[in-house]
């Protein structure tokens, strides 16, 4: 039986006309984009051309945008730029960051910064003035994600925005504002100057693009200086051999993805909506963002749903399903095998008995609400004797 993959957060399916075409640029422009021969101008074209296109689909200029290796990479870039700080060596982030800004916050806090994590509520959303209570004069950064990779919750960057222009005019105070885009981008509108933020990470391989590329936009003034050094590849904030195959992969998916992502958002809600509807005939059911069901239009991300059946482990459920023959996964792929696995769940109040039975379903554009009934139909059927068993 193929199974229906259904952990498109970790990573989408490559696009197969998206894999051709970048194996044709592979092929025929081998040359090193800094070389200065006619091969070399050739690539550089390209990939001149490449970031023209991507600041188009991003609504921003050409050079505020940096190839990089991915989301990782550009997150771990802005914060290690604070490194250069003498002073306000201060930072406020959400508690349901991925692992990939939450962890070098961690290295920033052993290396002498202090880290200020705001909770989310219970809906897993950050509240903006909870951010603007936590803002004092030495704080340099804030960092919030655009969508939550394992609750889909969407965050209110706009209004998190406005409050630290707020307490910029009040105090003099400019405070940069990051968001971890990877989960949001191309797949609810985003465009940075629109939301007021200063830099964002992005990632090619979330849809449908190469894995091993990204970029991260920076606000024209906002960054002076990143720690790399070398031969002075993207304007020097970025150095070493760009990757022109998954740039123009990057590129392509983004174009092919972007323009409609209202006509996916409209697909996933139905698809999505149909599985919650499917969930709550099951009384052991629990959706950890409850909030979806009650609030028409709640700021969710219609590709992640997180539910728990306890006491059943997730780890149980992932098995169950895979051999009923749909893929999910626990949570991020980045923390699953880590023991701080639940770490944005109990930061929205989740209860460790709940987080422990976590399961993290997310889909793309290509998965139908029909194929997402079938695993409702199999959690119904296996749920009450995994029940059975586990009480005894």
């Amino acid at each position: 039986m193929s199974s229906l993959y259904l952990d498109w957060a970790a990573s989408a399916p490559p696009d197969p006309e998206i894999q051709e075409q970048i194996l044709q640029v592979s092929r025929t422009l081998v040359a090193n984009p800094s070389a200065v021969h006619g091969a070399g101008r050739e690539a550089e074209k390209l990939l001149d051309d490449c970031r023209q296109r991507m600041a188009k689909v991003l609504g921003c200029r050409a050079k505020e945008v940096v190839f990089t290796s991915g989301g990782t990479e550009s997150n771990n870039m802005v914060l290690f730029s604070l490194l250069h700080k003498k002073r306000d060596r201060r930072i406020v982030i959400s508690g349901i960051e991925h692992p990939s800004l939450y962890q070098p916050a961690q290295t920033l806090k052993r290396l002498g910064f202090e880290v200020a994590l705001v909770p989310a509520d219970a809906s897993g959303r950050i509240d903006p003035n909870r951010i603007l209570s936590s803002l004092d004069e030495r704080t340099a950064l804030v960092a919030v994600m655009l969508v939550n990779n394992e609750t889909g919750s969407i965050q209110p960057l706009a209004e998190i925005s406005e409050a630290l222009r707020d307490f910029q005019n009040r105090s003099g105070k400019k405070i940069l504002l990051h968001t971890d885009a990877v989960q949001g981008f191309g797949k609810i509108p985003f465009q940075p100057d629109l939301l007021g933020v200063d830099s964002a990470a992005l990632s090619a391989h979330k849809i449908g693009g190469p894995r091993g590329v990204g970029a991260l936009y920076v606000r024209t003034g906002r960054i002076q200086e990143f720690l790399y050094s070398g031969g002075g590849q993207e304007s020097g904030l970025r150095p070493g051999t760009e990757n022109l195959p998954g740039i123009y992969g990057f590129v392509l998916a983004s174009e092919k993805t972007c323009p409609r992502v209202s006509e996916n958002h409209r697909r996933a809600e139905a698809a999505m909506g149909s599985f919650i509807e499917e969930l709550r005939s099951l009384p052991e059911v629990i959706l950890t963002n409850g909030e979806r069901l009650e609030k028409a239009g709640a700021p969710f991300s219609p590709y992640i749903l997180n539910f728990s059946i306890p006491p059943l482990p997730g780890e149980l459920l992932v098995r169950v399903c895979e051999e009923e023959g749909f893929l999910v996964s626990t949570g991020s792929a980045c923390s699953s095998k880590k023991k701080d696995r639940f770490r944005v769940l109990e930061n929205m109040g989740i209860s460790q008995e709940i987080a422990f039975s976590a399961l993290r379903l997310s889909i793309g554009p290509r998965v139908a609400g029909l194929q997402l009934r079938g695993l409702a139909a199999a959690l119904k059927r296996r749920i009450p004797e995994l029940l059975k068993i586990s009480t005894g």
